[in-house]
C-alpha cells in the first residue's frame, strides 16, 4: 500500500474521533446554559408604579449581604402594602445606616424629656427613604 493511502485513512478516522467530541461538547454545552440559570435562578420581581412612590423604613438591623452590610427594614408599596424584612442591597446603604444610627441615638437621648422652650415632650423620629418608580426585588 502507498503511504498517501496509510496516512489518508488515519486522518479521516482522527478526524472522525474529533467530530465526535465536537458533537459531545456543543450537547453538553447546550444542556448546562439551558439547565444552569433554572438551577439558580433567584425570583425577581418588579414592584411600584412608573409614577408612583414607595418608602423604604429600616429596623434596627443590618446584614452582610454580598461582602458588605447593608440595613433591612420595611418596604410600604404605593398600595399600602407592607413587605417586611427587605435587605436594601445597592447605592446609599452606608448612608441609610448611618442616618438611622443618628435617629437612634437622638431618641435614646431625647424621647420622654421635656422640651424646655414649648414645655412639650419630644417624640420619637423615624427615618424613612421615598423611592419614585419601579425597583428590582429579589426574593
Amino acid at each position: 500500500m502507498p503511504k498517501g493511502f496509510v496516512c489518508f485513512g488515519s486522518v479521516m478516522g482522527a478526524l472522525k474521533y474529533v467530530v465526535i467530541g465536537v458533537v459531545v461538547v456543543i450537547v453538553v454545552a447546550t444542556a448546562l446554559v439551558l439547565l444552569l440559570p433554572t438551577l439558580h435562578q433567584v425570583s425577581v420581581q418588579y414592584v411600584g408604579s412608573p409614577s408612583g412612590y414607595e418608602a423604604f423604613v429600616p429596623n434596627d438591623q443590618t446584614i452582610n449581604y454580598d461582602g458588605h452590610t447593608d440595613p433591612v427594614g420595611d418596604l410600604i408599596l404605593s398600595n399600602g402594602t407592607t413587605i417586611q424584612n427587605v435587605v436594601w442591597d445597592g447605592q446609599y446603604a452606608g448612608t441609610i445606616i448611618q442616618n438611622h444610627n443618628q435617629i437612634v441615638q437622638l431618641n435614646n437621648q431625647f424621647v420622654g424629656q421635656t422640651d424646655p422652650v414649648n414645655n412639650q415632650q419630644y417624640v420619637p423620629l423615624q427615618d424613612f427613604y421615598v423611592i419614585k418608580g419601579q425597583y428590582q426585588l429579589n426574593k
